[in-house]
C-alpha cells in the first residue's frame, strides 16, 4: 500500500518508493540520505504541524511535514 510519510505513526517502518518534487526538493532530500529503496522509521511526530523526526541508516533527521508529504512509502 502506497502512502505519504506523513501518514506513518511513531515507531512504524516503511520503504521509500519515490520522491515527488522539483529539483531543489530532490537535491535537499537526497543530500540527507533519503533515497528510494531505503527503510525509514518515524521516530516522533511533533504536534500542531511541527516537524517529523525520522531515522534512516541509523541517523535521525527532522523534516517538515510539507517535505514528508512528498515522500511516498510502502509499509
Amino acid at each position: 500500500m502506497e502512502l505519504a510519510l506523513t501518514n506513518l505513526q511513531p515507531k512504524q517502518k516503511a520503504r521509500i518508493l519515490r520522491l515527488e518534487g522539483g529539483s531543489g526538493f530532490q537535491k535537499n532530500i537526497r543530500s540527507r540520505g533519503i533515497l528510494e529503496g531505503k527503510i525509514v522509521e518515524v521516530m516522533t511526530r511533533q504536534p500542531v504541524g511541527g516537524p517529523i523526526v525520522i531515522s534512516i541508516d541509523k541517523r535521525n533527521t527532522a523534516i517538515g511535514r510539507g517535505m514528508a508529504s512528498r515522500i511516498i512509502v510502502t509499509v
